[in-house]
């Protein structure tokens, strides 16, 4: 038994550039073993598996959509609950499929832990996927302290720590590291080893922006959870970081920005948010790597 696969790279129009990922269309009522061997097998920093969903009638859903179900795995087989970067690959092949209208609107994924993530084609060539947002939470001064000595070590100096916070429902596991722009966010030393302590399996560094191309630049870590330890690019990680570079920079609501991570191959995001439906809009481009089929079993 087999299943066709495609590799893509999100966020980025190189091939060089952006997030990799790789695409399967199957049966999700298979074996959660299989898919773990799939993806362990693939070794990219995620591997989402998709299947054709039927759509339930609704009155707010446009009349051009489809639906498809999606679950996430990394390469040392753990299941994530949302992937940003995952979301945009799977999307990108779900509006070129030839059994999907040209004309489609919509793409809805059915994931089984944040309901449901919405994809658009947008001009250009930009896909748009909508995923939640979640406020930040302060963590206390002891904790400040504690976790600021932990970075600290990951970079062999002391750094200029300006906030440490953590996600609200959902992103628990989440936190995020507010540096002064002055560091040198791109060639931060990062002592991975150290970086475990923390007590988070996402460890998002950002800073505010030095350039007027975008607002903030981002990098994200996940220590044992993704080959090389860094994310090259997280969609997960601005649920975060977008509230909360909007609120600190007092930027209108109705105005799209551009973010950056600044990973070895890096990407570009175009961003906006709608605080009162709690969800962040996160546009890029994707580049087809290649294509085939993979055995299943």
């Amino acid at each position: 038994m087999s299943a066709q696969f495609l590799l893509l790279t999100a966020f980025s129009n190189s091939f060089t550039g952006g997030n990799p990922a790789a695409v399967v269309f199957t049966d999700l009522n298979q074996s959660e073993e299989i898919s773990k061997n799939i993806a362990q097998n693939f070794n990219q920093p995620i591997t989402a598996f998709v299947s054709y969903q039927p759509l339930a009638p609704s009155a707010d859903r446009p009349s051009k959509a489809v639906a498809f179900s999606v679950r996430w795995y990394t390469a040392s087989r753990t299941e994530v609950p949302l992937c940003g970067h995952g979301t945009l690959a799977a999307a990108k092949r779900i509006f070129e499929r030839a059994d999907v209208a040209q004309d489609t609107e919509i793409g809805e994924l059915h994931t089984f832990a944040h309901g449901v993530v919405t994809a658009t084609q947008r001009t250009g060539g930009f896909i748009q996927i909508e995923i939640p947002a979640t406020e930040t939470k302060e963590v206390s001064p002891e904790e400040f302290t504690r976790i600021s000595k932990v970075l600290n070590e990951t970079s062999g100096r002391e750094l200029k720590i300006e906030h440490i916070a953590t996600g609200g429902k959902g992103f628990e596991h989440h936190a995020i590291f507010v540096l002064d722009e002055q560091e040198d966010l791109k060639n931060l030393p990062v002592n991975l080893t150290s970086l475990h302590q923390t007590g988070f399996h996402t460890n998002v560094y950002t800073t505010v922006s030095s350039n007027t191309e975008e607002r903030f630049v981002s990098r994200m870590f996940a220590p044992g959870i993704l080959p090389g330890d860094e994310d090259h690019v997280c969609g997960s990680a601005h649920c975060l970081m977008v509230p909360y570079w909007y609120k600190r920079l007092g930027i209108d609501l109705t105005i799209e920005i551009k973010a950056k991570q600044v990973s070895a191959r890096g990407g570009d995001l175009t961003i906006s948010w709608n605080s009162e439906r709690d969800k962040i809009m996160l546009a890029g481009e994707v580049v087809i790597l290649g294509q085939g089929e993979v055995k299943m079993a």
